[in-house]
């Protein structure tokens, strides 16, 4: 059983077979049961617990067990990615209370029972409903260019460059590298490289074979993908997309 869910620049699984190697990304990351706690080592401590927000570049080891769980990897600059950012409040982990687990463990286990469409876009919707999202903080602008630039950008390597983004925004390389990282919490060529990977995703998403989906997000190659995959989600491309079913969230 593995369900992808895609919304926007954040992607989700339901699966019962999530078993990823010691890794850490720079992508905040949830995971959920669907009733009992499960075990995990986050930044070498072992954990026990139903629902927890694992930060960026933080070293964490997971494996369902077998029984069915929900992930979601969240991107530092939307907006969900900058209310769990406050929420860690820089911490290694977050640990949701028991009122929220008990909501969101619901809805879950609905969407298991039900195993349609609708019903999983609604757990994943009642996911989004339990963080505060007023009061957010605006990027500084020229952030905001970057971001937009990649949005639109062509998958060439050049249009990935620091040196293209200090042109487009007047920043100095230097500046512009650290003004990113002050305003998102990851450094812009890691954030270059997690962006490579979000096309290839969705080409995935559209259908597209793996080798296709690397060389038009501009990866070297298939294996250059497969690399940086493995290195940021501890897992194989292709064992994450076999017998998966793919959905959108809009």
């Amino acid at each position: 059983m593995n369900y992808i869910i895609k919304h926007g620049r954040n992607f989700m699984a339901i699966s019962n077979n999530i078993e990823a190697d010691y890794h850490k990304h720079w992508l905040l990351q949830i995971f959920l049961s669907s009733q009992k706690d499960f075990n995990i080592e986050v930044n070498g401590q072992l954990i026990s617990c139903s629902a927890i927000i694992v930060n960026m570049d933080t070293p964490h080891l997971f494996d369902a067990e077998g029984e069915a769980h929900f992930t979601m990897l969240i991107d530092p600059t939307t907006e969900l990615g900058r209310v769990l950012r406050r929420k860690l409040l820089e911490q290694p982990y977050y640990i949701f209370p028991n009122e929220n687990i008990i909501t969101m463990q619901q809805a879950f286990q609905n969407a298991l029972e039900q195993k349609n469409h609708t019903t999983i876009i609604s757990f994943v919707k009642n996911i989004m409903a339990q963080f505060d999202y007023h009061h957010m903080k605006n990027f500084d602008s020229r952030v905001m260019k970057v971001l937009s630039l990649l949005d639109n950008c062509p998958h060439e390597d050049e249009f990935h460059q620091i040196k293209y983004f200090s042109q487009k925004t007047g920043l100095s390389e230097s500046r512009l590298a650290h003004l990113f990282k002050e305003e998102t919490g990851i450094p812009l060529k890691s954030y270059t490289v997690l962006h490579k990977l979000q096309i290839a995703y969705e080409a995935i998403f559209n259908g597209v074979s793996l080798t296709t989906a690397a060389l038009d997000a501009g990866f070297n190659s298939p294996s250059h993908l497969a690399y940086t995959n493995k290195m940021m989600t501890g897992m194989s491309a292709t064992n994450i997309i076999k017998n998966s079913e793919f959905l959108k969230v809009y």
